[in-house]
């Protein structure tokens, strides 16, 4: 485990906490909003798993006003106070990678992910299935083989609490390292899911669906 600080371990523990209470309490209200496009109401019924991905998406979509907010504070410091900051072009570029990494799980969940279906279109269902089993088995073979070759590297640095190396000086090695594991290994979760859901549909989704 890192060494850190009283005041460390007291911000994890904080984040532990909020994001424990969004997950329960918070993100089921926005489920209903994000399972808006294939899982509309006529659409298959959600799985544990398509919750937790819709749950951590909940959080992911108020890191965009968060981002916003931060950078319209240090406009208005800089030059309206010529007091600019040395933490907010950090944090956010820290949320940005955060949303880059982890909203790939909701394109995964919502099937929004770039697809070539000239052939798929084409061909019979079950022809469809053994596609769908073929691009779920890339999936999961990619994921979980950054994930195991990259563990290892990804807990040296949480165990070191390998900092940023700025003024502000953050531990975002230390948390994006791990988080590239975490996002690749339920992206395979979330893939095996959908092929699961979608092995069960007698007919593709439509060019509307997939939009």
């Amino acid at each position: 485990m890192p060494t850190l600080s009283s005041s460390g371990y007291l911000w994890i523990a904080s984040l532990g906490a909020f994001t424990l209470i969004w997950m329960l309490f918070v993100a089921p209200k926005l489920v209903p909003t994000l399972m808006r496009g294939m899982h509309g109401a006529s659409g298959p019924p959600l799985t544990i798993i398509d919750h937790i991905t819709l749950r951590i998406a909940s959080m992911l979509m108020f890191f965009v006003a968060i981002i916003t907010s931060i950078m319209l504070y240090e406009v208005v410091m800089r030059y309206v106070f010529a007091r600019p900051t040395i933490w907010v072009e950090e944090l956010s570029r820290w949320l940005g990678g955060v949303i880059f990494l982890v909203a790939g799980l909701y394109a995964m969940q919502q099937r929004t992910h770039i697809r070539v279906t000239i052939v798929y279109d084409i061909v019979g269902r079950n022809t469809q299935r053994v596609m769908d089993a073929f691009g779920a088995l890339c999936i999961c073979t990619f994921c979980w083989t950054v994930t195991w070759g990259y563990w290892e590297n990804s807990m040296r640095k949480f165990s070191t609490w390998e900092l940023y190396g700025s003024a502000w000086n953050p531990p975002i090695p230390a948390i994006m390292k791990p988080l590239i594991c975490v996002t690749c290994a339920w992206m395979s979760v979330q893939a095996l899911n959908n092929l699961i859901v979608d092995w069960r549909r007698n007919t593709p989704l439509s060019p509307a669906e997939d939009v």
